[in-house]
């Protein structure tokens, strides 16, 4: 059942808060790349120092690589999610202004989690990817539901891949916290899971949409 966009609800033109997403999601991938940096006053020119100081960097380099993982998947989901969307009423607006507040706070969370391996910086960093996820879930069916925002309104089995694929990373970036109070140097090697988020939501979507055109509610 739909919830009917009352008369007189704010449209917002969808290109305007994409250009928006690419910005701020252009920026955080940016700044990620910051936390990469060699010892000032380090004499790199020393092939034994390098080698010293490209090891200490290996925890920063894997943070780097999952985080700008992470926003890489999250700006492909809202993507596709826009792809459906004629225009935005309030609502989804805000959603996607938690997602981006998300984003906005990963280079914060990548540094704490390359420099504190811990269960507390874990923690965080697993708290910001919830963020991202929780406001990517809230958008999703948003979307789902009002298919009078949608150019092309998304249809059921869309709509649990991309739940499946966006909760699956939550549930992995939660993992990673009791993993790292065990083993703090492998946590983030969990996030190797995300790779099967993919085809796995491609399964359950086809499962639990066969035979059942109705929409969710």
């Amino acid at each position: 059942m739909s919830d009917a966009t009352p008369a007189g609800t704010s449209q917002f033109s969808k290109h305007r808060i994409e250009a928006l997403i690419d910005g701020i999601f252009a920026v955080a991938m940016t700044l990620l790349v910051i936390d990469l940096k060699l010892p000032e006053h380090a004499n790199v020119g020393d092939p034994a120092v390098l080698r010293e100081a490209l090891a200490e960097l290996v925890p920063n380099l894997i943070s780097w690589l999952i985080s700008f993982m992470v926003l890489a998947i999250y700006w492909v989901a809202n993507h596709r999610l826009y792809s459906h969307v004629r225009h935005a009423d309030g609502r989804l607006v805000w959603f996607t202004m938690l997602m981006l507040a998300g984003a906005s706070l990963l280079p914060f969370a990548s540094a704490v989690n390359s420099r504190a391996l811990s269960d507390v910086a874990q923690g965080v960093y697993a708290s910001v990817m919830g963020l991202m996820g929780l406001a990517s879930l809230l958008a999703a069916r948003h979307i789902y539901r009002n298919p009078q925002l949608c150019a092309q309104p998304m249809d059921r089995e869309t709509y649990i891949a991309a739940c499946v694929r966006t909760s699956g990373v939550i549930v992995i970036g939660l993992l990673t916290v009791p993993i790292s109070a065990v083993a703090p140097r492998m946590a983030n090697f969990a996030f190797l899971l995300i790779f099967f988020l993919r085809p796995l939501s491609a399964l359950l979507a086809r499962r639990f949409s066969h035979g059942s055109p109705a929409r969710l509610s």
